[in-house]
């Protein structure tokens, strides 16, 4: 097993995690610490039931993405063509930058409330 395979099982694992993560924030209606800020009072947010509700369709969509791309990298679908590899894996930094950028915007207005 080389070192690719693995860093593609644990990008996958991360998906699952991300995945994991999106479905307790709905139905347990708790914001997660992985999607906000370290130290961040989660007990003084302005609006958690609108953040949970903003975030959890992009969260769940992210998680999912990365599984898919983790598994289609760990199964070497793209192995015989490199373009659209790393088309995939660009498109995957494309996809976590906006994901990063709305869930900044929604710390802000839901939860510290600018």
């Amino acid at each position: 097993m080389n070192f690719g395979i693995i860093l593609d099982l644990l990008i996958m694992l991360c998906g699952v995690y991300t995945v994991y993560w999106a479905v307790q924030m709905k139905s347990t209606n708790k914001i997660p610490p992985m999607l906000v800020g370290k130290n961040f009072p989660i007990n003084r947010a302005k609006d958690p039931a609108g953040f949970i509700q903003f975030t959890f369709p992009f969260t769940l969509a992210v998680g999912m993405i990365i599984v898919a791309v983790g598994l289609i990298s760990t199964l070497g679908f793209f192995t015989t063509y490199p373009i659209a590899e790393t088309m995939m894996w660009m498109l995957l930094i494309i996809v976590l930058v906006v994901y990063s950028v709305l869930l900044m915007r929604a710390q802000k207005k839901y939860l510290v409330g600018m």
